[in-house]
């Protein structure tokens, strides 16, 4: 056999498992002296089994492997999402992130069509209304996402908020189950809050110290940069606090 091949962009769609899972697997195949399941190929490429082929190439065990068949790389990447959503040990983040990852690749799947149908008017006419009727009823689609990824719709939109507007260390905490999404969404509201408060008594300083300032264009720069600021905080922390009642309605 060929040696197999690893393919980044595959292998980046699985949630890595943690160090501890890493090791009991490792350990139940070294005293099996065997790996029950097989290495799942396309092509030679690793769709399936990444962990289980490095653990036997480091102790020189042998494993079988399965070929599937997939029209391109994308439904390869499609085919793992799904395989990856069914395991157990995942967080609820990291089954969001799947179903999202899914989203996305659908919906560019769906414009690339849309595009290569440029040359009949009709049929480009209702790919767009399609696009168009499934844009307009967001929560049809986030009630499909939640049922895909197996989580709460108000589980899904609170993690979306995070995502777009927390730091990277507190998405990063969701993502391994450190954080349970509601605590880090209140975390969040939290830091909002205080960036907000500091940055209207930072206006008001300066508002009050500006006549001390002989240079009118930096007056009227730091004032206005200020106040765009605290109109984009504000604006954030409201988006915030208004999807508690959006949340509400998800679990309802």
């Amino acid at each position: 056999m060929s040696k197999l091949q690893i393919d980044q962009e595959f292998k980046k769609l699985i949630p890595p498992l943690s160090e501890e899972e890493y090791m009991q697997l490792e350990q139940n195949i070294i005293t099996q002296s065997k790996c029950l399941n097989a290495i799942i190929l396309w092509d030679g490429i690793v769709v399936d089994g990444h962990n289980r082929l490095k653990i036997c190439v480091e102790h020189g065990i042998e494993f079988k492997v399965e070929e599937m068949t997939f029209d391109s790389s994308e439904d390869a990447k499609i085919w793992i999402i799904e395989n990856q959503l069914g395991r157990r040990n995942l967080t609820d983040a990291m089954r969001i992130e799947l179903a999202l990852c899914k989203e996305e690749m659908l919906s560019q799947r769906a414009k690339e069509k849309q595009s290569q149908a440029g040359g009949d008017k009709s049929r480009a006419g209702a790919l767009l209304s399609e696009v168009s009727t499934e844009n307009k009823n967001s929560i049809h689609v986030r009630k499909n996402l939640a049922n895909e990824a197996g989580v709460s719709e108000g589980n899904l939109y609170l993690y979306k908020q995070i995502k777009k507007h927390g730091n990277p260390a507190l998405l990063e905490q969701v993502k391994k189950g450190e954080l349970k999404i509601g605590t880090a969404y209140k975390m969040l509201a939290k830091e909002i809050k205080k960036k907000l408060n500091q940055t209207e008594k930072d206006y008001q300083y300066i508002t009050e110290h500006m006549a001390f300032l002989d240079n009118e264009d930096a007056k009227t720069f730091i004032n206005s940069r200020l106040a765009e600021l605290a109109t984009q905080l504000r604006t954030l922390l409201k988006k915030l606090e208004d999807t508690k009642g959006e949340n509400n309605e998800a679990k309802n």
